[in-house]
């Protein structure tokens, strides 16, 4: 019979090695780059001020070290604090950056948690670098949100009055449980493992009670625009509940700016609102600060072309893009919409004529509209004008005019108008409406999508950041600054290893 060798690996049995954790990163890979550019050609001293060790205490972990470690963590996937620490223990390329330094999960949490205004500018350090290799055009940007969870309970959301009924609630159910223990105590029926259950459940009772109570006697109403108040919420009240493709959840609005060269993303923001678009004057002030920061330049004589969907849409974001010299390109709700048979273009509010004496609009077939009532819709109040279904009906120019119900043809009621605002001959919407009625203007927005979306499946989708771990605007918008920031430098790989093999 053959004899063979034998090795005590199959039975665990461990080895002993030398290792030499500099080779461990390998020229040319993500994590070469990201050990050669921070606490170098990416400055992170704005951290030294938050150490005061100098004559006593014990030394500390290196910022350069632990921002290293999070974005390595990030880039796998990886968001939990505890989990970020084993990889550190076990994983040779995240000893490597660290230098095999032993780092406690509440260091990571800690730091994660205390610094978010610092890792925002770290992120204008980094938009700084991608300036450096050419990656930043400075002539068309486009932004967009991403609806993600928090470490909040959507089961902890409500209305004052919501949150008394679930306080009384909870106060019942704990007046019920304690009687419900004393008649099993009076017929002899409770043992050891029963009071054990009974303290485990009335102590989670009790804490429940006391959350809710101390928030509602500090609960300040949130006003709403379209509803008389918003939902508060007791594990996190910055955080919002937001409607997502998925449905609610409750978190925040993770927004991002993203230059058409590269998509590298030049603003990030973390809101706690269902809305982003009421955003976007602060988001093209920070995009025009992050841009002159980091020395990228709006081609000469031309003005930035600042995209968004019809979240972002509306008089006052339109009139502060204009006042801040940036060129809006942004449709409304309808713009899918408003191309007829051969794509041929609607009639809108435009291209009927108001007289002022009758208080009536005409249509371009000179039928009337008649004033109707006025409205508040989306908390804007307008004016809403209707023509006869008869007129309506009759009239050759219907399927420019009406919408018939679907695959029937069918019309059931003449044309309605609202006027509003956003609608007024002369206003900023209207212009922004004809100017995406053009090819030039639609074939400008065409664009938006490829710029912005890619950068949100690369964050949520391929690198696993799509939730929040933390509480507070403050903190979440510090974890966004993070999420952004490994995307950017995932999108200086290329570039960075040209120049060092140019150098």
């Amino acid at each position: 019979m053959a004899r063979y060798k034998h090795s005590d690996v199959e039975n665990g049995q461990g080895l002993f090695l030398t290792v030499n954790l500099k080779e461990q990163l390998l020229p040319g890979s993500f994590e070469y780059m990201l050990n050669d550019l921070i606490g170098k050609e990416i400055d992170v001293s704005m951290f030294d001020a938050n150490y005061k060790n100098q004559a006593t205490g014990a030394p500390a972990i290196p910022p350069s070290v632990l921002i290293k470690l999070i974005i390595y963590g990030y880039r796998q996937g990886i968001k939990s604090s505890r989990k970020i620490m084993k990889l550190s223990q076990e994983n040779i390329t995240a000893k490597a950056l660290t230098g095999d330094m032993a780092i406690h999960w509440t260091t990571i949490a800690d730091f994660v948690s205390f610094n978010s205004e610092l890792f925002a500018k770290v992120f204008v350090k980094v938009l700084m670098y991608c300036g450096e290799l050419k990656l930043v055009g400075g002539a068309e940007a486009a932004v967009d949100g991403r609806r993600m969870s928090s470490n909040a309970s959507m089961d902890m959301s409500g209305t004052k009055q919501e949150l008394e009924k679930r306080h009384e609630a909870y106060q019942r159910m704990a007046r019920k449980h304690v009687a419900k223990h004393l008649r099993r105590d009076a017929r002899g029926e409770s043992d050891a493992e029963e009071q054990k259950r009974y303290e485990k459940r009335q102590k989670h009772l009790q804490r429940q009670i006391e959350k809710i109570g101390d928030f509602l006697e500090e609960m300040e109403r949130k006003e709403g625009k379209s509803v008389e108040e918003v939902k508060s919420n007791v594990t996190d009240n910055e955080s919002a509940m937001i409607h997502s493709s998925k449905g609610f959840l409750q978190g925040y609005i993770g927004i991002a700016v993203a230059d058409k060269k590269h998509q590298v993303i030049v603003t990030a923001q973390a809101v706690g609102s269902a809305n982003e678009g009421e955003h976007l004057p602060e988001l093209v002030d920070k995009t025009l600060s992050n841009m002159k920061e980091a020395e990228v330049q709006v081609p000469e004589g031309e003005k930035l072309v600042f995209m968004g969907d019809a979240n972002y849409f509306s008089e006052d974001n339109l009139k502060a893009c204009q006042e801040r010299g940036v060129e809006a390109v942004i449709p409304d709700s309808q713009f899918g919409r408003r191309l007829g048979k051969d794509n041929e273009r609607r009639f809108e509010a435009g291209d009927f004529t108001y007289h002022e004496g009758g208080d009536y609009y005409e249509c371009p077939n000179g039928k009337r509209l008649e004033f109707k009532r006025t409205v508040i819709l989306g908390g804007q109040e307008g004016r809403n004008y209707q023509a006869s279904a008869h007129d309506c009906g009759a009239c050759a120019e219907k399927e420019r005019c009406l919408r018939c119900k679907k695959d029937k043809g069918l019309y059931d009621r003449g044309r309605q108008l609202l006027i509003t605002k956003s609608n007024e001959e002369g206003s900023q919407c209207a212009q922004m409406r004809k100017k995406l009625s053009t090819e030039e203007y639609q074939d400008k927005y065409a664009n938006r999508i490829q710029i912005i979306e890619p950068v949100f499946a690369n964050i949520t989708y391929c690198k696993g950041m799509d939730r929040f771990t933390l509480r507070g605007k403050a903190k979440v918008n510090g974890q966004w600054n993070l999420y952004c920031i490994v995307h950017n430098l995932g999108k200086c790989l290329d570039a960075y290893n040209e120049k060092r093999k140019s150098a």
